[in-house]
C-alpha cells in the first residue's frame, strides 16, 4: 500500500471554517484523471489518492492544493489505510460509533467507481476498510443502534424546548432523516419535514408520523416552531429575516456544510445554538466515556490490518512468485536434462524457491514492494527490462 495517500481536513483535525474551505474546494474539483475517492460528510472531507508513478506525497500536495487552500493533515501508505479503516468505523467521527459514516463511505465508493475514478490501490483499500469496518461495528459495542451525529445534540437541544414542542427538520436526506427519526421517540414533539422537494418531505413524514412542509413556504413565515434541525448544504439557509418572524424559537441545531445559520446570528437572538463546535465538545465527553472501547476497536483495526496488508503484498508478489518458480524449473532442467521427469523438475523448483520467496514477502512487507524488486534484481532473478507486477 505504499502508493496509497488520505488528505484532508475535518471538523476535529482543523476547525470549521477549515472544513468549509476544503469543502468548497474539493467539490469544485473533477479528480478527472486521477485515481480519487472524495469522502464529504459535514464533519470532514478527504481525498482517498493513488500516488502518480514517481511522485512523493509532498509533490502530490504541492500539485493537487491550490495557493490559499489548507494543506491538511496527510496520511500515506499503511497509515493512510489504517485512517481510512478507522474513518469507516467511525472511530475519528465526532459521534464515535454513528451510524452513518461506514454507509457515507461505502457511498463515496460507489460514487467515484461510477465516475471511473477508481483503480486497483482504492479499490482494495475500501474494500478492506468497509470489511474491518464491519467487524469493529459487530464485536465492539461503541453506540447503540441507529446513532447519528444529531444524537449528541439532542439532549442539550430538547432540554432548551418547551414540553410540548413544534420542531422542524430543515432537509430530508440521510442526516435530516436520522434527525427526524430520533425526534419522534418523544411522543410530545410535534415534527415536520421541511425540504425544498415537498414529495420527498412528505414521503419521509409519513413513514414517521410527522407533517411535511415545501422549503420556501417554511422560510416565509407560514410556521411558527420552538426548534430548528438544519441538515442542508445551503449556507446561511436561516437569515436574520426568518429569525425575526420566528418568535418561539429558542434552539437549533445545525449540522449543515457549509453553517446553515450564522452563529454571530444566533447569539444575537439569543438562541441556543448546537453546531458543529459544540458538537465536537459533546463528542469529545463521549470519547472519555467510551475510552476501554475505543482501545479495543483500534486493536481489532491493527489485528485486521496486518490481515489486509500480507494480502496486498501476495497480490503484488504473484506474478514475481510464478517467475521465480519458472526460473528454478528452467535452472536445473538444464542441470539435469532428461534424468528427471518434469513432476520431480516441478516440485524441486518449488522447494528450492521456498526460501526466497519467503523472504521476499518479508522484504515487501517491512520496506514496501520496490525493496522486493530492487532483490529480484540484485539477485539476478529478473532484470530491469522483466515485466513483474509490483
Amino acid at each position: 500500500m505504499d502508493d496509497l495517500v488520505l488528505v484532508g481536513v475535518s471538523q476535529r483535525r482543523g476547525g470549521t471554517e477549515a472544513l468549509e474551505a476544503w469543502t468548497r474546494w474539493v467539490e469544485s474539483w473533477d479528480g478527472a484523471g486521477s485515481e480519487v475517492v472524495p469522502i464529504t460528510t459535514c464533519n470532514r472531507c478527504d481525498l482517498v489518492l493513488a500516488l502518480p508513478k514517481g511522485m512523493g506525497l509532498e509533490e502530490l500536495r504541492a500539485r493537487l492544493i491550490p495557493a490559499g487552500v489548507l494543506r491538511g493533515y496527510a496520511f500515506a501508505g499503511e497509515a493512510a489505510l489504517e485512517q481510512l479503516c478507522r474513518v469507516a468505523a467511525s472511530l475519528d467521527s465526532l459521534n464515535p460509533g454513528e451510524d452513518q459514516i461506514m454507509n457515507q463511505v461505502r457511498q463515496a465508493f460507489e460514487t467515484a467507481r461510477q465516475r471511473g475514478t477508481v483503480g486497483s490501490i482504492t479499490s482494495f483499500a475500501f474494500h478492506q476498510a468497509l470489511r474491518i469496518a464491519k467487524r469493529v461495528r459487530r464485536e465492539v459495542p461503541l453506540a447503540p443502534a441507529q446513532t447519528s451525529l444529531f444524537s449528541l445534540a439532542r439532549p442539550s437541544f430538547e432540554a432548551a424546548l418547551p414540553e410540548s414542542a413544534t420542531v422542524a427538520v430543515l432537509g430530508a436526506g440521510e442526516m435530516g432523516t436520522l434527525a427526524a427519526r430520533s425526534l419522534t421517540a418523544n411522543s410530545k414533539t410535534k415534527l415536520w419535514i421541511v425540504n425544498r422537494s415537498l414529495e420527498k418531505a412528505q414521503a419521509l413524514a409519513n413513514k414517521l408520523g410527522a407533517k411535511a412542509m415545501a422549503l420556501e413556504t417554511f422560510l416565509g413565515g407560514e410556521l411558527r416552531v420552538d426548534g430548528l434541525v438544519c441538515a442542508t448544504p445551503v449556507e446561511h439557509l436561516v437569515s436574520k429575516d426568518f429569525l425575526n418572524i420566528q418568535p418561539r424559537l429558542k434552539a437549533v441545531v445545525d449540522m449543515g456544510m457549509p453553517r446553515n445559520l450564522e452563529p454571530a446570528l444566533a447569539l444575537q437572538k439569543n438562541l441556543v445554538l448546537i453546531d458543529l463546535p459544540a458538537m465536537e465538545r459533546l463528542g469529545e465527553g463521549r470519547r472519555e466515556q467510551l475510552r476501554g472501547h475505543l482501545a479495543r476497536a483500534e486493536r481489532v483495526i491493527a489485528e485486521e490490518l496486518e490481515t489486509a496488508l500480507g494480502e496486498w503484498v501476495e497480490r503484488r508478489l504473484g506474478a514475481a512468485i510464478t517467475q521465480l518458480h519458472q526460473q528454478y524449473r528452467a535452472t536445473l532442467e538444464q542441470a539435469v536434462g532428461d534424468s528427471l521427469d518434469p513432476e520431480t523438475i516441478r516440485r524441486l523448483a518449488h522447494g528450492f524457491a521456498r526460501v526466497p520467496i519467503k523472504g521476499l514477502r518479508g522484504l515487501a512487507r517491512r520496506n514496501g514492494l520496490g525493496a522486493a524488486k530492487a532483490f529480484l534484481e540484485e539477485a539476478g532473478l529478473c532484470d530491469g527490462d522483466t515485466k513483474v507486477a509490483l
